[in-house]
C-alpha cells in the first residue's frame, strides 16, 4: 500500500524532531508570540472593574502575568524532557546574574524580618515573572518585524487610552462601563498618573524609533512603507499629546533620555542621515508641546497644569518635584538596615519608623505616608540591603559598560538592538522619580528590552562544564514550570480571595459577611486586604452589640492589619479609636508616628497625647 508524501513528511519530520534526536522548539511561535503580545501590550488598557474587590490591579496582574507563566510553564517542560542540545536554549550570563538575585530575595527570610508573606509573595512571582518573560525572549523574540508589530499595538493601546483620558477629564465616562470610574483624573485606564505618563512616554519612544526605521525601509521600498511612515507620525503626535496632557514630568525626562541614547547610537553606529530622521519625529513631539499650549487658552488642554508643575520643578529644584522629603526618609530606612534590608516589599512598614527618626533632623518636613520611595534605587536599598544592593549595582555597571564599549567600537547594531538600548535607559531614568518596577504591566517590557540588546551587547552564555550542562538545563527547565504552575495557583486563589471579598461587601448579613471573609483569609496572596476587612468587620459588629469585648477585638484586629499593611487611614483610624476607648498603650505606640508638632507626651511610657 503507498503512503502519501504529504503523510510520509509529516511523520518523518515528528520522527526527526522528537524520537531520533533532532531539534525540538522550545515554544511554538503560533503560541509564543500571541502570548507575549498579550502580555506586553495588553494590560495597560484594562482594569479590574467594579466586578472585583481590587478594581484596579488584580486583572492586570493577570493579563500581564499569566501569559508568561503559560510560556514558561511549556518552555520549562520542553527544555526538562529534551534539554538545551536539542531546544537550542541558551541562558546568558545577563540572565545568570538574575538567576542568583532571585535566589538571593528567595533566602531573605532567612535574615530579614518577613512578617507580610502575602506581600512578599506578591513581590517574589512578580520578579520570576519578569525573568522569565527575559530568558524566554532572549531565545525567542528574534525577529525585528514581530518588534514592530508589537510597538504598533502598544502605541494603540496608547492612544486609547488619551481617549479615556480625556472622556475623563470632561467627566464623561459615565456611559462606558470598561473606562476606569475616576472622573477627572488624567490617567486613562493605567490607575496613576505616573503610570499614564511612563506610558505615554513609551509610545512616543516608540513612534519615534518606527519613523526612524520606516524612514529608511521607504528609500528603498516607498510603496510598501511610505503609508505606514504617515500613519506612525499621526500616532506619534496624538501619543505626544497624552505625554504632555499627563503633566508628568519624569515621563518627558524619560521620553527625552531615551531620545538622546538612540541619537547617540546612530552617532556612533550607524550612518549619521538616520540622525535626520530621530530630529524630525522628536521635533513632532515638541510641536504638539506647543499646540497643547495653544489649546490651553481655550481650555482644550492641561498645559497651564503643566507650566505650572514645570515651573515649581524649575524654582524648587532642591525639592524634586516633592520628593526631597520621601527620599529623605528613604535614606533613614537604608541607614538603619544597612546590610540585611528591610526585605523584599516591606518598605511601606518602615517607612513610618524611617519619617519618625527623620524629623529629628529636618523638623521642617511635611509629614506624609507612601509606600513607594518615589525612587526605585532607594527602595531597592531599603529592601535588599549591601549584598542584594551590590548584585543590582553589579549588573547595572557591567551592562552599561558592555553599551559603552559597543559604542566605542562602532559595532553594527541591529534596529531591534537600539530600540531595547534606549527603551532600558527610558526606564531606568523614570525609575529615578517614580516607581515603574512596582507595576508590572510597564517593567515587563524592561525584560523585552535586555533581551533584543543583550542579544548583541553582552557574551553568549555562561560556560559550564560538559558534565553538568546538560543535567543544570534540564533541571532550570523544571524549575521554570514548577514556578509556572505555582504562579498560576498563587494568582488564582488571589482571585478567588478577591471575589469572597467583593461578595462580602455586598451583603448585609454580619454572618454570611464573616463567612466570606473567612474563606478570602485561606488566600496568602489575599490574606493582607482579607485581615483588613476582617477588622472593619469586627468594628461594624461592635458598633451593632455595644460590647467593648468586641470593640477591643475589631481594634486588635484593626492593629495587626496595620501592621502589616499600613495605611495613613489606618493609623488615624487607629488613633481616634485608641482616644475613644482610653487604650492609653496603644495610643502611645501609634502617635509617634506623627510630626512631633501634632501630639506631646506626658509623664510615663502611656499617658495620653494630644495635640
Amino acid at each position: 500500500m503507498k503512503t502519501s508524501n504529504k503523510k510520509r513528511t509529516t511523520e518523518s519530520k515528528f520522527s526527526w524532531g522528537l524520537l531520533d534526536g533532532g531539534p525540538v522548539s522550545l515554544v511554538p511561535r503560533w503560541i509564543f508570540y500571541p502570548l507575549i503580545f498579550v502580555s506586553l501590550a495588553l494590560p495597560n488598557l484594562i482594569f479590574s472593574g467594579v466586578s472585583w474587590f481590587d478594581t484596579l490591579h488584580i486583572m492586570k496582574w493577570a493579563w500581564a502575568m499569566v501569559p508568561v507563566a503559560l510560556i514558561s510553564l511549556i518552555g520549562g517542560a520542553i527544555l526538562a524532557l529534551y534539554g538545551a542540545e536539542r531546544t537550542g536554549f541558551r541562558l546568558d550570563i545577563f540572565g545568570g546574574v538574575w538567576f542568583s538575585l532571585l535566589a538571593f530575595v528567595s533566602l531573605q527570610p532567612l535574615w530579614a524580618d518577613i512578617f507580610a508573606l502575602s506581600t512578599y509573595m506578591k513581590e517574589w512571582f512578580f520578579f520570576a515573572t519578569l525573568l522569565a518573560a527575559y530568558i524566554f525572549c532572549y531565545n525567542l523574540f528574534t525577529g525585528e518585524k514581530a518588534l514592530r508589530c508589537l510597538l504598533w499595538c502598544a502605541n494603540l493601546n496608547a492612544a486609547v487610552n488619551i481617549v479615556f483620558a480625556e472622556l475623563l477629564i470632561r467627566d464623561m465616562n459615565g456611559p462606558f462601563w470598561f473606562i476606569m470610574n475616576v472622573p477627572g483624573n488624567y490617567i486613562g485606564n493605567t490607575g496613576q498618573q505616573e503610570m499614564f505618563g511612563l506610558w505615554m512616554a513609551m509610545a512616543a519612544m516608540n513612534g519615534i524609533f518606527l519613523h526612524m526605521v520606516y524612514s529608511q525601509f521607504s528609500e528603498a521600498e516607498p510603496k510598501k512603507y511610505r503609508n505606514m511612515k504617515y500613519a506612525n507620525l499621526v500616532m506619534l503626535a496624538f501619543n505626544s499629546w497624552g505625554l504632555w496632557n499627563s503633566t508628568t514630568r519624569a515621563g518627558m525626562l524619560s521620553l527625552m533620555t531615551g531620545t538622546i541614547i538612540l541619537s547617540v547610537i546612530i552617532w556612533n553606529c550607524k550612518p549619521r542621515k538616520l540622525l535626520k530622521n530621530v530630529g524630525f519625529a522628536a521635533l513632532l513631539v515638541a510641536v504638539m508641546l506647543v499646540v497643547n499650549i495653544c489649546m490651553g487658552y481655550f481650555g482644550w488642554s492641561r498645559a497651564y497644569a503643566l507650566i505650572n508643575k514645570t515651573s515649581d520643578m524649575l524654582l524648587n529644584t532642591a525639592n524634586f518635584g516633592a520628593r526631597r522629603e520621601i527620599w529623605l526618609t528613604s535614606w533613614n530606612v537604608v541607614k538603619e538596615h544597612p546590610i540585611a534590608g528591610v526585605g523584599l516589599g516591606h518598605y511601606k512598614w518602615h517607612y513610618l519608623d524611617g519619617q519618625r527618626d527623620a524629623f529629628k533632623d529636618h523638623p521642617e518636613m511635611k509629614w506624609q505616608f507612601t509606600y513607594w520611595a518615589h525612587n526605585e534605587y532607594l527602595q531597592w536599598m531599603a529592601e535588599f540591603g549591601l549584598f542584594g544592593t551590590l548584585i543590582l549595582l553589579g549588573a547595572a555597571l557591567w551592562w552599561i559598560w558592555s553599551f559603552i564599549r559597543a559604542l566605542t567600537r562602532k559595532k553594527d547594531l541591529s534596529y531591534a538592538a537600539m530600540w531595547g538600548c534606549a527603551f532600558v535607559y527610558l526606564i531606568w531614568f523614570d525609575a529615578i522619580f517614580s516607581r515603574p518596577f512596582h507595576r508590572i504591566e510597564n517593567v515587563i517590557w524592561l525584560s523585552l528590552a535586555f533581551a533584543v540588546a543583550n542579544r548583541q551587547l553582552l557574551p553568549l552564555s555562561a560556560k559550564f562544564s560538559e558534565i553538568s550542562h546538560g543535567f543544570i538545563y534540564r533541571l532550570l527547565g523544571f524549575f521554570m514550570a514548577a514556578v509556572a504552575v505555582m504562579g498560576m495557583i498563587f494568582l488564582y486563589s488571589g482571585c478567588r480571595a478577591d471575589k469572597y471579598l467583593r461578595a462580602a461587601s455586598l451583603t448585609n448579613s454580619a454572618s454570611l459577611q464573616r463567612y466570606r471573609i473567612d474563606e478570602a483569609r485561606q488566600s496568602l496572596m489575599g490574606r493582607d486586604e482579607a485581615n483588613e476587612q476582617l477588622a472593619y468587620h469586627l468594628l461594624a459588629v461592635a458598633n451593632v452589640t455595644k460590647k467593648p469585648e468586641d470593640l477591643a477585638a475589631g481594634i486588635e484586629q484593626l492593629y495587626r492589619s496595620f501592621k502589616t499593611r499600613p495605611q495613613a487611614k489606618q493609623l488615624l483610624e487607629l488613633i481616634n479609636l485608641a482616644q475613644r476607648t482610653g487604650n492609653q498603650a496603644l495610643l502611645s505606640k501609634l502617635v509617634r508616628y506623627l510630626h512631633p508638632s501634632e501630639y506631646r507626651v506626658v509623664s510615663g511610657d502611656a499617658g495620653p497625647l494630644s495635640k
